[in-house]
This record gives structure tokens, C-alpha cells and sequence, in this order.
């Protein structure tokens, strides 16, 4: 009953410890929902073409957000190229009933790096969709921080990479915002990309949006990105994973030690 009892006390610790570390790698480079806050419109970006524009002058009606960098070797393009997958299975029309918007998150890029990254996605589009339904802008460092913590986008840049998640973010057109959607849903059938995007959900998000109304869904385990050839920037993660794996082995040994025992006091009994 001791043993039983050690395991079951192994468990409560483990799912606690991870508990504390997903929270604490969210908040460092995760998302925390901001639900019912507002973006600041009035920050400055740069479009495609390089002419400055203020944020709340493109958002004039419910807006995607996606926080993304056009260099990234991640999970951005596959993002992007999902957003279009989903804008061309949709029954709304980009520049009518919506905008979307692509925010690089990365400083040092610059308006001929959103360009590239706009003629690419914009040719997976099956229709016509007006300039103007899907920006691809650039920043300095205070209106993307502006941007980044109004809707709670936390990331990290360590020996020339980020680290960072992917995230939707759905506003409305005073700003508001109203739902997020991490990728990562599984649509059957569909293989657009590797994250994709529920086409349902992206819709009904659009449609919230419209009526300025914030809801929160649950959340998928959100999908993040490292360079592969940088072992120390997987670090918090690896960390995660290995006192996960520790606590794995201490439930291990408590059972084992719990099967090897019983049939022993099975046998006394039997003795006595």
C-alpha cells in the first residue's frame, strides 16, 4: 500500500512539474490570450512597397493577424501557405468580409523581404484578391513590441534565430480582439501544409470577429520553432522534457518495486 501510494504521489508531482513548465515556456515564448484588449492602432508599419502606414488604417473591417518572419525556416511559410489553403475553401471574401494582415516580427527585415514573401503566398490564391485584402508589413523594434504584447505573442532570439510559436489573431474592426487560433488542427483529407487550419473555425472566427464579440476556444498544443542546427535553443523544451522523463523513471521503479514485493507478501501469507 506504501509503494501504491508513492507511485500515485510520483504522478500528482510529475503533472504538476509540468504543469509549471508549460505555463512558464508559454510565457516566454508562447502565447497568453488577451481576450477583449485592443491592438494599437495607432502603430506604424511599412507595406510591400515600402510606403508607411498605420495599422489602424488597414484594419476597416474583421482582420487576421499573423505574427510571422518572412526568413523564418520554421513554421511561418507553412502558416501563411495554410491561411491561403483556408482563404480559398472558405465561402467569404478576403477585402469584403475580411482583411488579413502579416506582421513580421523580425526587425531587420525589410519591405523587399515582405514583398518576395506576398508574391508567393498571394500565388497560391485560386481568385482574384485585391492588393490591399492581404498586407504583408514590416516594422522597427517599438511597433512590432507594441504589437507583440498588446495580443500576448512572446518570443525569444537566441545565436541568430527566433524561437517562437505561430498564432492567429482575430480582430475586429475597432481592434478588438476577439478569438486566436493556434494551427496545428488536423483537417482530414486536406494536405495543404503540415499545421493546417480548420476552414470552420477560421470562418466562425471571422464572423465573431464581425460582431466585435471575444471568445475563447480551446486551445491545440501549440506547434514551436527552432533552428535544428542550434542545440541550445531547444534548452527550456529539452529541459521540460527531461524532468518529464525523470519522473517517468521514478513511476517506473516505484512499480516495479510494487510488483516485485506482492508476490513475496503473497507468499508469507501463504506460510503463515
Amino acid at each position: 500500500m506504501k509503494t501504491l501510494t508513492g507511485v500515485f504521489i510520483a504522478v500528482i508531482l510529475l503533472v504538476s512539474v509540468n504543469i509549471v513548465l508549460a505555463k512558464d515556456l508559454e510565457t516566454k515564448i508562447g502565447v497568453v490570450e488577451k481576450l477583449g484588449g485592443k491592438i494599437p492602432l495607432n502603430a506604424v508599419f511599412f507595406d510591400s512597397n515600402g510606403k508607411e502606414v498605420r495599422l489602424g488604417d488597414l484594419i476597416t473591417k474583421p482582420t487576421v493577424i499573423d505574427l510571422a518572419y518572412y526568413k523564418c525556416n520554421g513554421i511561418c511559410t507553412p502558416i501563411m501557405t495554410d491561411v491561403a489553403d483556408v482563404v480559398n475553401r472558405v465561402d467569404l471574401v478576403p477585402g469584403k468580409d475580411y482583411n488579413l494582415i502579416t506582421v513580421s516580427f523580425n526587425p531587420e527585415e525589410l519591405p523587399k523581404d515582405a514583398a518576395y514573401k506576398k508574391t508567393q503566398i498571394m500565388n497560391l490564391l485560386k481568385t482574384d484578391v485585391p492588393d490591399s485584402a492581404w498586407r504583408f508589413l514590416t516594422g522597427d523594434s517599438a511597433s512590432i513590441s507594441k504589437l507583440t504584447k498588446a495580443v500576448g505573442f512572446n518570443f525569444d532570439y537566441r545565436n541568430g534565430v527566433y524561437i517562437h510559436t505561430g498564432m492567429l489573431v482575430f480582430v475586429s474592426k475597432e481592434g478588438k480582439i476577439c478569438r486566436y487560433i493556434t494551427p496545428g488542427d488536423v483537417d482530414s483529407g486536406i494536405g495543404a501544409g503540415d499545421l493546417r487550419i480548420l476552414p470552420m473555425s477560421f470562418k466562425m472566427a471571422i464572423v465573431e470577429a464581425s460582431k466585435n464579440e471575444a471568445i475563447p476556444v480551446i486551445e491545440n498544443e501549440s506547434e514551436y520553432c527552432f533552428d535544428g542546427t542550434q542545440p541550445e535553443d531547444k534548452s527550456m523544451v529539452n529541459d521540460w522534457f527531461k524532468i518529464s522523463g525523470a519522473g517517468i523513471l521514478v513511476i517506473v521503479a516505484a512499480l516495479f518495486v510494487f510488483i516485485v514485493r506482492k508476490p513475496k507478501k503473497n507468499k508469507q501469507s501463504l506460510d503463515s
